[in-house]
């Protein structure tokens, strides 16, 4: 299947079709259709589509090129072929996305890696279960997250101070890390928030800010493994779970749910709660 991404990836412009790719790897068009499918959670046609899709938003915001043109070059046969297909994916029409001149990369379909694929096999635990949470405060320090994704494990650390700090602290042991996307992100970075639950007088006269989270119906999934791998889960459920779904999102944060008690984050054996809202 890994040799199967790699053929698709290298003609991602050329005229091929799914029987070709199941020739290139030596299958039978069905049993290579079925096996694809279990493993990458995606169809053949499917990939190839979204992959095509994804590569050709890139060249809308980042070059200059004829939208028409851009269509051609991704082998779909007319403009407005192009632009259904691309509403359907991204919820805008081409140009729109264009004028945005920004690029949500969470929704665009990455390249399958040998990565990706183990991590999504490693067990069914990635459909999520659908919850309701009222509202709820967090006490923690935040920051700006650009490119270093090194900030965080210092906000962490930060955090572990401050409590030692304010001794007894009234908290719903629950630990949080919530990434929080407003407007523009994409160009200037997102907002990170290590936090507790916990009541805002338990806070006062430290420096910790206090943040309440609205009542919302959230997706569940648990992440398994090193916090390192956590933007494979993330890639899965952008890119896979939520179109499939047919759901959206209803808010622009993401919550790591933590629990009682803060691991290791390079526990191979853990397990963090990822809360995404939806509508």
């Amino acid at each position: 299947m890994v040799k199967a991404v790699d053929f698709i990836e290298a003609n991602l412009k050329a005229d091929i079709a799914v029987a070709d790719i199941a020739d290139a790897v030596s299958y039978s068009l069905y049993h290579f259709c079925r096996m694809f499918n279990r493993i990458t959670r995606h169809t053949p046609y499917d990939y190839l589509m979204r992959r095509r899709l994804s590569e050709s938003a890139r060249e809308l915001a980042e070059t200059d090129k004829k939208i028409i043109q851009v269509a051609f070059d991704y082998r779909f046969n007319s403009p407005e072929t192009f632009s259904r297909a691309f509403k359907r994916v991204f919820n805008v029409q081409p140009y729109q996305w264009r004028k945005q001149g920004s690029l949500d990369r969470r929704v665009l379909m990455s390249r399958l890696t040998p990565a990706h694929i183990q991590h999504i096999n490693k067990g069914d635990y990635l459909n999520p279960v659908l919850e309701e949470r009222g509202a709820f405060q967090v006490a923690g320090v935040m920051a700006l997250v650009k490119d270093d994704q090194e900030v965080i494990p210092l906000l962490w650390d930060t955090l572990a101070g401050e409590l030692a700090d304010i001794g007894s602290i009234d908290t719903g042991g629950r630990y949080s890390g919530i990434a929080w996307y407003p407007r523009g992100w994409q160009k200037r970075g997102y907002l990170y928030l290590a936090a507790v639950e916990a009541k805002p007088q338990a806070v006062l006269g430290s420096a910790l800010v206090v943040k309440t989270m609205p009542p919302s119906k959230y997706a569940r999934f648990i992440h398994k493994g090193p916090y390192r791998d956590l933007g494979l889960t993330l890639d899965y459920i952008y890119q896979t779970w939520l179109p499939k779904s047919g759901k959206r999102t209803a808010g622009p944060f993401v919550i790591e749910d933590y629990g009682h008690k803060l691991g290791h984050p390079d526990d191979e054996a853990s397990e963090t709660g990822i809360d995404i809202p939806i509508k």
